[in-house]
C-alpha cells in the first residue's frame, strides 16, 4: 500500500515549513510528497527551496483549491491520498493511524481522525491521546448523521485519507471546482456513498485558525450548501436505504429553511419563501413541514411583527467560511 502526501499550497511562506516538517517527521514514512504551489506571490517557493531533494514541486497560476487539489490527485501514484494544507500540522503517527484502517479495513474509502486547533504558534503540545487504538468503522448513514451533526470533526481535508480508488470512482475531478468552501463536504458526502468511513479519535492533526476575524458571507456560502444538497439528492435517493434517504431530506430542507433565514435577513423575500416552498416539497416529514410552513407563514406578516432574521454576514474566528 502506497501513501502520497498532497499539500495544496498558496500564499504559505510563513506557515509550510511547519507543514512539511511534520510529514518528513511521520513514524509511517510516505511514498511521495507532493507541494502544488497556486499562484503564490509571497515567499512560498524561496521556502520550499529548502525541502527541494525530499518533495515533488508542482506550480501553476493560481485556480483555486479544488483545481489544484484535482491535479494533485492527477500527478500522484498512491494508493492512498493524505491531504494536508499547508498551514496545518500533523502528529508523527499521523499516517501510522490512517494506514492501521485502511490495512484493518478493506471497504474503507476513507479515514478521518480526531483533530485540536490552535493559533499563533504551534509548540508541539499534543493532548493526550488515550483513545489511540480506537477505530470506528462507519456506514453511510452513520457518517451522514455524524457528519451533520459534528462538522467540525470531518470538515477539513487535512484530517482525512482517501483511497484512490474511491476518488477514481466519483471522476477524474473529484473536487468540484464551482462549490468554493463546501467542496471538501460534497466529495465527503459522495465518498460516503462508495463504502465505510473509519474514525480514529485520537488528536492527530493541529489544525490553524487565522488570528483575527473573518467576514463570512453567508447568503453565498448557504446558497453553495443547498446546491451541493440538490446535486447530492438522486445519489442518495438511489442508495438503496431508505432510512438514509430520509435523513438526507430531512437535512436538506434544514439547509434550506437555514438559507432562507438569511435571505429575509437581507430583504430577499421572494427568494426566501421560494426555498421554504423548496423544502416543503423535499421533505414531507411532519417535523420538517412544521418548522417550514411556520417560517413561510411569518415571511406574511407586518416587518414589524416578524422576528428578527439572520445577518447575511457572520464574524468568525478561522481561516474558512
Amino acid at each position: 500500500m502506497k501513501i502520497s502526501v498532497l499539500i495544496p499550497a498558496h500564499n504559505a511562506a510563513r506557515t509550510i515549513a511547519e507543514s512539511i516538517a511534520s510529514v518528513l517527521a511521520q513514524t509511517v514514512r510516505p511514498d511521495e510528497v507532493i507541494v502544488l504551489v497556486d499562484g503564490a506571490t509571497d515567499d512560498t517557493l524561496a521556502v520550499l527551496d529548502r525541502f527541494k531533494d525530499l518533495i515533488k514541486l508542482v506550480v501553476q497560476e493560481n485556480q483555486g483549491i479544488a483545481n489544484a487539489r484535482n491535479r494533485l490527485v492527477r500527478q500522484s501514484g498512491g494508493d492512498i491520498l493524505a491531504f494536508l494544507d499547508a498551514d496545518d500540522i500533523w502528529h508523527p503517527d499521523y499516517l501510522a493511524t490512517q494506514a492501521v484502517a485502511f490495512r484493518s479495513y478493506p471497504q474503507v474509502v476513507a479515514g478521518f481522525t480526531g483533530h485540536t486547533r490552535f493559533s499563533a504558534e504551534w509548540h508541539n503540545r499534543w493532548p493526550e491521546n488515550r483513545r489511540h487504538n480506537e477505530v470506528h468503522i462507519l456506514d453511510p448513514l452513520e457518517f451522514f448523521t455524524r457528519y451533520n451533526k459534528t462538522t467540525a470533526v470531518y470538515g477539513s481535508m487535512s484530517y482525512c485519507a482517501v483511497a484512490r480508488t474511491a476518488l477514481e470512482k466519483i471522476g477524474p475531478e473529484p473536487f468540484t471546482t464551482d462549490l468554493h468552501a463546501v467542496e471538501d463536504s460534497y466529495l465527503c458526502y459522495r465518498l460516503a456513498l462508495l463504502g465505510s468511513v473509519a474514525f480514529s479519535p485520537a488528536i492527530r492533526v493541529a489544525y490553524r485558525l487565522t488570528e483575527g476575524s473573518l467576514s463570512v458571507n453567508r447568503v453565498r456560502n448557504l446558497g453553495r450548501w443547498v446546491v451541493a444538497f440538490d446535486r447530492l439528492k438522486d445519489l442518495y435517493h438511489q442508495s438503496g436505504s431508505p432510512t438514509l434517504a430520509r435523513r438526507f431530506d430531512f437535512y436538506h430542507a434544514s439547509k434550506q429553511r437555514e438559507f432562507a433565514k438569511v435571505l429575509m435577513g437581507t430583504g430577499a423575500v421572494a427568494p426566501a419563501r421560494y426555498q421554504l416552498i423548496r423544502s416543503m416539497v423535499n421533505c414531507r416529514q411532519p417535523a420538517s413541514l412544521f418548522k417550514s410552513a411556520g417560517l413561510l407563514a411569518l415571511t406574511f406578516l407586518p416587518k414589524t411583527l416578524q422576528p428578527r432574521w439572520s445577518s447575511g454576514v457572520r464574524i468568525v474566528t478561522g481561516r474558512r467560511a
